[in-house]
């Protein structure tokens, strides 16, 4: 039987606008080592994993570096492994090195076709290879940010990994992320300090300009591209179903508990 977006209502009514520890530790408590924490090593992720980490919650943690991330990036990540004792940080790599890949294919960033195929293989493919090893994956997602993650929900399903995705900062604004950034122990990229709202791999994100919109900075050179669709719902994705029906009544159960 499969569990759908529709079947998560219930779940969705119950978390919305709940504080974001009581779903990291609704979601801990429910999947243990089948859930995992995602982050790109900025600011709303390293929060996550500094909440989780203070309540001692073991999560996994997966990043994905796509070979072409700026130092500071890897440097948070390295940080946060060092600083965050209760997290386990995983990092996941593309098939090729990027060189190898611009050998094969071209340098694909320089068109919205090629950006999408690049963004597959350097930051979608490596995660699809853990398919199956986890049944929720955390992220970091506000409706703050605007577009299409307006509307995304404590709970979703997430086809193309078999799996819910969480998002513990769904009604987080602006101020209230600013709050928990502040907490001690968040492990920040020092690239938001340089003029950097958003990061990703450095052929495809700059500073941006005070009066522009946060994601202005993100394939600046492609105008239609703001995304790179390791979100299902920066896809626009329709989301037919996963297999996890009968965990998600264990989830049922215990969201009434609480």
């Amino acid at each position: 039987m499969r569990l759908t977006e529709n079947d998560l209502a219930p779940l969705n009514r119950r978390f919305e606008g709940a504080p974001p520890l009581d779903l990291l530790r609704f979601v801990a408590e429910t999947f243990g080592d089948r859930a995992a924490i995602l982050s790109s090593m900025q600011q709303a992720g390293a929060a996550l994993c500094a909440l989780a980490d203070r309540a001692g919650l073991p999560f996994d943690v997966l990043f994905v570096d796509t070979g072409v991330l700026h130092a500071e990036t890897l440097q948070t990540r390295d940080a946060l492994a060092r600083t965050h004792p209760n997290l386990r940080v995983i990092t996941l790599h593309p098939e090729h090195s990027f060189a190898e890949q611009t050998r094969r294919e071209g340098l694909l960033y320089l068109s919205k076709e090629g950006q999408e195929r690049c963004c597959d293989l350097r930051k979608s493919a490596p995660l699809r290879r853990v398919k199956g090893r986890y049944d929720a994956l955390v992220s970091a997602l506000r409706r703050g940010e605007g577009g299409a993650r307006a509307r995304v929900q404590p709970f979703s399903i997430d086809q193309e990994q078999n799996a819910l995705r969480v998002h513990p900062l769904h009604a987080v604004d602006r101020p209230g992320l600013d709050a928990l950034v502040a907490l001690d122990g968040v492990v920040l990229n020092p690239l938001h300090a340089m003029g950097f709202p958003t990061i990703g791999c450095f052929p495809c994100t700059t500073p941006v300009l005070p009066d522009e919109p946060e994601r202005a900075g993100r394939w600046r050179h492609l105008t239609s591209v703001t995304y790179c669709g390791i979100n299902p719902v920066d896809r626009d994705a329709h989301e037919d179903g996963i297999d996890l029906h009968d965990r998600y009544q264990a989830l049922l159960a215990t969201a009434d508990q609480r």
